[in-house]
């Protein structure tokens, strides 16, 4: 069987190309494992003559594609759960099939959901920021010359305290958590949750009730009515035209004084002055947030600001493990597509 050639920019796992061998010609993209977005002009270039392209955040423009086309290209891979950088109507037009990731780093950010969570409701970086800026810190000593006391506090006598100078955390579990979005990564957030020994509540119109049921969440038909039952909040939706802008003034007025929310998804779902409105006028307690509506995100955003706010940049899905997630997904239905066989995930059907 002659092999076809593939050239890929998104990392392909030893195991898989191993696997991928015998059927393939692979040649890896000069801009690799890089945060480099080549032009449209390098990668036609570079990818022309290929019968498959694997990418991952690639410009993959309707001339990209037209180009490419003409030199062979049969089958276009991504490397992620939603392919928002390749023109797929165009790719579907001219009959060329995206195949692409679902659920890559459902894990990954799933797990980032909750570490927020604790991190929010412990006070984690808010009380770690006050030592790194010398605020609870005492003079310098020699640090092996300990007092041999039983109690040891961290309290000073002539100023402020940590312990007193934040709200006081809270427990997780016995608590209610408000899923908002209940695909890959919601379930997965409602699994961890449950297993912490909360309760969770749930909202998505297009899970079947078997969903619902399999990750012990109480369904909602409403997620307004949902809002005041949930001690935290967290949002898990794909930017649609319905959902652009849904969490609005309506969402945070509903929501509890010492509510928490948590935004690991898309922040285009939320409705940018409502949400800082909230923070400002403290209608909620604390807000987590790895998403930006600009990012990178202005020195100005009143974000940076608030001390009831907890800001990352975009790093919820940055995981070691969902790119061979992904490489595995991409290997499998690549082999599909040479040995004729349906596709288990693709994008344009």
């Amino acid at each position: 069987m002659e092999k076809i050639k593939v050239a890929a920019s998104m990392e392909l796992w030893p195991e898989h190309l191993e696997e991928l061998e015998p059927f393939c010609e692979i040649k890896r993209l000069p801009w690799t494992a890089t945060d480099i977005l080549p032009s449209e002009e390098e990668i036609i270039r570079e990818c022309g003559g290929c019968e498959a392209v694997l990418f991952y955040t690639d410009p993959v423009t309707e001339k990209v594609i037209r180009e490419l086309k003409k030199k062979g290209l049969k089958l276009i891979g991504c490397g992620r759960a939603t392919p928002n950088n390749i023109d797929t109507k165009a790719a579907g037009e001219m009959g060329i099939p995206v195949i692409h990731a679902p659920g890559r780093n459902a894990h990954s950010v799933a797990e980032y959901t909750v570490g927020m969570m604790l991190d929010i409701c412990k006070r984690i970086s808010f009380t770690y920021h006050g030592l790194w800026s010398g605020r609870f810190l005492a003079d310098e000593k020699d640090i092996y010359d300990v007092p041999d006391k039983k109690d040891v506090i961290w309290r000073f006598k002539d100023r402020e305290n940590p312990r007193s100078s934040y709200p006081w955390g809270i427990d997780l579990y016995g608590r209610t958590i408000g899923i908002v979005g209940l695909g890959h990564i919601g379930q997965n957030v409602a699994k961890i949750c449950s297993g912490m020994g909360m309760k969770v509540l749930a909202y998505d119109p297009f899970q079947p009730q078997e969903v619902f049921d399999e990750v012990c969440a109480g369904k909602y038909e409403d997620p307004v009515q949902m809002l005041p039952l949930c001690d935290i909040v967290s949002i898990h939706l794909s930017v649609t035209p319905e959902t652009k802008g849904m969490v609005s003034d309506e969402w945070f007025d509903a929501m509890r004084e010492d509510a928490y929310f948590i935004n690991t998804s898309r922040a285009a779902v939320v409705e940018q002055k409502s949400m800082i409105q909230a923070m400002e006028d403290r209608k909620i307690a604390f807000a987590a947030v790895d998403v930006m509506w600009d990012e990178p995100a202005p020195k100005n955003h009143p974000f940076f600001t608030m001390e009831n706010v907890l800001l990352t940049p975009h790093m919820a899905g940055i995981s070691t493990d969902s790119k061979k997630w992904a490489s595995e997904m991409i290997k499998e239905d690549l082999l599909n597509y040479i040995q004729k066989q349906p596709f288990l995930r693709v994008w344009n059907r």
